[in-house]
């Protein structure tokens, strides 16, 4: 029964929540696998999933902020990872700029203003601004593409992103269905009728024997356990 394993195990999944020095949830901010290049947003919580691999690197990062790093340990067995990120605020400097009514014309204005010099490399540098030439000018300054039309359904599903996010589903679908089982069956009864004590056994169990969710609901807790104790004797 232990030989069997979940296909994504060597991947884990990342549940960040980001937040600024008040406590406050920053939406947007760009959670990003340095390792693979790929990465994801924020949500209105402040919150992002993002599949990674032991020893990928992440960088958690927004305008205005102070980047955050860190590295996947490289021994983390567990499927499932959360992760607290507070970012700090980086104050960025730019020239002063004068403002002067033009009673001439809009041209003049516009040659003035197009004069203004702005360190923009420097700038850039601040906010530590990650630079990826996707070579397509539908590269979006975030980072990521948007391709418009029917190109939009293929990157959708062949893109290494799509790809990734395929990876996440499969991992937080396992959870789901682990969790619902343990509530069906209990912890104890699992524990004491089969001697399994860990989530990998668990899903090894609901691999062996077949379990679905929808089992789980059309089936009472009486045979559930019944099946379990034959599919166990097999």
């Amino acid at each position: 029964m232990l030989g069997f394993n979940l296909s994504a195990q060597n991947y884990i999944m990342i549940k960040g929540q980001v937040w600024d020095l008040t406590g406050e949830n920053l939406v947007g901010a760009h959670a990003y696998n340095i390792s693979r290049h790929y990465g994801t947003f924020t949500d209105i919580d402040g919150i992002f999933f993002l599949v990674m691999v032991p020893g990928d690197s992440l960088r958690v990062s927004m305008v205005g902020y102070k980047p955050y790093k860190m590295k996947v340990p490289e021994r983390l067995s567990a499927q499932s990872y959360k992760l607290d990120v507070t970012l700090v605020g980086d104050t960025i400097v730019l020239k002063t700029a004068e403002i002067r009514p033009y009673p001439a014309t809009y041209a003049e204005l516009r040659r003035e203003f197009m004069k203004l010099k702005v360190n923009e490399e420097e700038i850039l540098k601040r906010v530590d601004m990650t630079k990826i030439d996707y070579g397509n000018k539908y590269t979006l300054p975030q980072g990521g593409i948007s391709l418009p039309g029917p190109f939009s359904a293929l990157y959708n599903t062949f893109s290494k992103e799509a790809k990734e996010l395929k990876k996440m589903n499969v991992i937080l679908a396992a959870d789901r269905l682990r969790e619902d089982f343990i509530a069906v069956v209990g912890r104890k009864n699992l524990e004491k009728e089969f001697g399994i004590t860990t989530d990998e056994q668990v899903d090894n169990l609901i691999s062996k024997c077949g379990i679905t969710s929808e089992y789980l609901r059309s089936t009472s807790d009486y045979e559930i356990i019944k099946y379990l104790i034959k599919c166990m004797r097999q």
